[in-house]
């Protein structure tokens, strides 16, 4: 089961149109072509770092023949960081944009995640009239704790709460 973190937009009349889930976790797509994953989310920074890096092993391959299984091993290594980290920095980058952290939706794929997510959102609205009970919170969703550390990877989310 995945984690999806869900990000609502900036000063938006309807965030429910455009909330963003994002799956905080492996991305196989990163391991494979992180160059280009990295563009595509439009990481910038993150990209040129690993093209510069990605030059520099290049570059020590040619110096030193006899160390190429040793840099190639490097390079496995850098896509493997990217793969675990890529989408915790497309979290980070969307927080920076100023996109709101909602929660976390624990689900199989993406499609049931956001089912879950729009299920609770529709049952707050329903629960909302005056004197209602305290709402029931779907058991796949898990609210922002303060203090919380990654699952997995080296990038915190900062306080939540």
């Amino acid at each position: 089961m995945a984690s999806y973190v869900v990000l609502t937009p900036p000063d938006s009349p309807y965030p429910d149109d455009e909330t963003v889930l994002i799956r905080d976790g492996f991305s196989w797509l990163a391991l494979l072509i992180p160059l280009l994953w990295l563009l595509w989310y439009r990481l910038w920074f993150p990209a040129a770092l690993l093209l510069l890096l990605s030059v520099a092993i290049a570059l020590l391959a040619g110096q030193f023949p006899g160390y190429s299984m040793a840099l190639t091993a490097a390079t496995a290594l850098v896509s493997a960081f990217v793969a675990m980290e890529g989408n915790g920095w497309r979290i980070a980058k969307k927080e920076r944009q100023g996109w709101a952290f909602r929660s976390v939706v624990d689900a199989d794929n993406r499609a049931t995640a956001e089912e879950i997510w729009f299920d609770a959102i529709e049952q707050r609205t329903v629960n909302a009239a005056p004197a209602a009970p305290p709402e029931p919170r779907p058991r796949n969703i898990h609210p922002a704790h303060a203090g919380s550390g990654p699952a997995l990877g080296l990038i915190d989310y900062g306080d939540r709460g």
